[in-house]
């Protein structure tokens, strides 16, 4: 968990003639548009004492990363997604010559757990946690709850004795969870492949990923994305608004082809039935973001101290196109067939870049 966590927005600079891009601004999403009046991820009977320890010991270690920008300490609380994004933000932070994860510094995030579901095992797999947390960063620990946003985190064991770890964390709108179904104890059902949902569960990540990969492009909003989620109103999660080049000054005379190609890297997803039949699944895609000049233009991409996405590229003149990659925790409410007139919908995401993009040398086309 990094400084990006709630919204506050990274910029990075790109240098057109009489151009600046920011690569780093995020848009909003609103809080609205939940499925009922009061729906939220819940468990009646959680073990709430046992988890509390695993949150607080988890808070209490992602701090220290924080405040330190230490990679080697965030791998002890950290993996998968969540690593991979958070780790490229602290090295882009230091490049910037930040001290901590917000800068020259430091104020700890205060996290108090609301709710927790453990996700069944398998005979491949370790035990799962898939927990709610209000996180805020705040002078006062008592305020966190107030926030209208939570941190939806996904705690996984690489062993009975390992440690536990956040492998993917959305933050989402706290309106917009629904009530998980709960079997025995504290553990919520996983979807069958045959459960009747909206979109059938195994389609569900290539079903976004379509969806993403056709407004990035067209601007078109379709399969559960509404225009809510690309609002700057609230403060919750964010999604990049590529088709509309948010990234372009306002002033700027020029335009530059932005674009995203979207993926889904690999099945792995934790998904909980619901209790009215529908899933609430996580998962993560790539995102591979395209820009491109426009006809007799080249832009110049250039390190800015402060500014850590201005270092996602080595410093370079006379670009045609770049591409940067970035990896995105998202979290989707499924509702069932039964349910018609809810639509499948976005309640969550975290994102951020990674390093290692590309930049293309590419003389500017002709007029």
């Amino acid at each position: 968990m990094t400084s990006s966590r709630l919204g506050s927005s990274r910029r990075s600079m790109l240098l057109l003639p009489a151009t600046v891009i920011s690569m780093g601004a995020l848009c909003l999403a609103a809080c609205g548009q939940a499925s009922s009046s009061s729906i939220e991820l819940t468990a009646a009977n959680t073990r709430k004492d046992s988890f509390s320890v695993i949150v607080d010991q988890y808070s209490k270690a992602n701090n220290q990363a924080n405040e330190l920008l230490s990679i080697v300490r965030q791998n002890d609380d950290e993996q998968g997604t969540a690593a991979a994004i958070d780790d490229a933000d602290f090295r882009l932070s230091r490049d910037a010559g930040y001290q901590t994860a917000q800068g020259t510094s430091y104020q700890p995030f205060y996290e108090e757990l609301d709710r927790a579901v453990s996700v069944g095992t398998t005979k491949k797999s370790y035990p799962r946690l898939l927990v709610t947390v209000d996180a805020q960063y705040t002078s006062n620990p008592s305020k966190a709850n107030d926030s209208a946003c939570r941190f939806l985190g996904v705690f996984a064991k690489n062993s009975h004795s390992a440690p536990w770890r956040v492998t993917d964390e959305p933050t989402v709108t706290k309106s917009l969870l629904p009530k998980v179904e709960i079997a025995v104890g504290n553990q919520g059902i996983i979807p069958s492949r045959t459960s009747s949902l909206s979109i059938p569960i195994t389609r569900l990540a290539k079903y976004y990923s379509l969806a993403l990969t056709t407004y990035f492009q067209e601007g078109v909003l379709s399969r559960g994305l509404k225009q809510a989620d690309f609002s700057t109103a609230a403060k919750c999660w964010s999604l990049p608004q590529l088709s509309t080049n948010p990234y372009v000054s306002p002033s700027s005379s020029q335009r530059l082809a932005t674009s995203a190609v979207v993926t889904a890297p690999s099945p792995h997803m934790v998904a909980l039935t619901t209790a009215n039949g529908g899933a609430l699944a996580v998962f993560t895609l790539h995102v591979d973001l395209i820009s491109s000049s426009g006809k007799n233009s080249a832009f110049t991409w250039s390190h800015r101290a402060t500014d850590p996405d201005s270092y996602l590229l080595p410093a370079a003149s006379g670009l045609h196109s770049i591409q940067i990659p970035l990896l995105f925790d998202i979290a989707v409410y499924d509702p069932p067939v039964a349910a018609s007139k809810v639509a499948p919908r976005v309640v969550g995401s975290y994102w951020g870049p990674l390093l290692g993009g590309t930049e293309t040398h590419q003389a500017p086309l002709d007029a």
